[in-house]
């Protein structure tokens, strides 16, 4: 069994035993007013909770304070049994919270009462830290639990359950700073990425600038071996036709020559 599944355990043992020792000479002991009836229901509640049955220990409950509306133990015992029957974990349905809510109110009004009346205060105190234990409040279990310490410092259920939701809250704590720590890891981690991503992009897009520029550079020199190529034909042209040129005039001058030679033969 773990540490957590012990505390669960310690927490409804103390939870249960908040209630067995209370009756209505609670009230008799305060000088409250209480009627027969009242104190009828009360006993008939507390034997069917001591045996588990918490819905007919709640209609007595609720019996007894139509009876004396200002039962104080008659308000405390309806509230206890309502958590105990809301509070279950099978029970998910929409009545049991319900029930729930209602036994936190009448626990809470006991609470409220504080010095008037320590010894029950106490215990609602207690209770209803219990209950913000099991709802994973761990802060407001603390704050149930101190001031039940407070109303009763003999009370030793209540301060163990108090250390045991100190350190609830600190491995909680603990674990959020954990999971921060796991979040930045992975954020730092992803910008790395992003970064690294973005370099690779850079680096592409360098190598591409490389690349363009490296096609022009070929490009330019094509042109230039096109440009020197039709300069040089351009030029054997100007050869070849200044030659054509030449040698047509010798020719004609030849021509010229010949005829002037034939004149002078018939002359003589």
């Amino acid at each position: 069994m773990s540490s957590i599944q012990k505390i669960f355990l310690l927490l409804g043992l103390f939870f249960a035993c908040g209630f067995i020792n209370l009756s209505y000479a609670a009230d008799k002991a305060e000088g409250t007013v209480s009627t027969k009836k009242e104190r009828n229901h009360i006993t008939k509640g507390n034997k069917f909770y001591e045996e588990g049955k918490f819905k007919e220990a709640m209609q007595q409950y609720k019996d007894a304070l139509e009876e004396n509306s200002s039962s104080v133990v008659g308000r405390y015992n309806l509230g206890l049994s309502e958590i105990q029957i809301g509070s279950n974990p099978n029970d998910t349905s929409a009545a049991a919270k319900k029930l729930l809510e209602s036994g936190v109110k009448n626990m809470q009004q006991i609470a409220n009462m504080g010095s008037k009346r320590p010894e029950l205060a106490s215990r609602a105190n207690y209770n209803l830290g219990n209950v913000a234990f099991n709802s994973q409040d761990y802060q407001k279990s603390i704050d149930y639990y101190k001031q039940a310490l407070r109303l009763n410092p003999s009370d030793e259920n209540a301060r163990r359950n108090l250390r045991i939701a100190q350190l609830k809250l600190q491995n909680e704590d603990q674990q959020q700073d954990q999971n921060q720590d796991q979040q930045d890891q992975e954020q730092d981690k992803e910008q790395e990425q992003e970064q690294d991503q973005n370099q690779d992009q850079n680096d592409n897009q360098d190598q591409n600038q490389d690349q363009q520029e490296q096609n022009q550079d070929q490009q330019d020199q094509q042109s230039q071996s096109d440009l020197n190529q039709q300069t040089a034909e351009q030029i054997l042209n100007a050869i070849e036709n200044k030659e054509n040129q030449t040698r047509a005039r010798v020719a004609g001058q030849n021509a010229e020559k010949s005829r002037e030679r034939n004149r002078n033969r018939r002359n003589w």
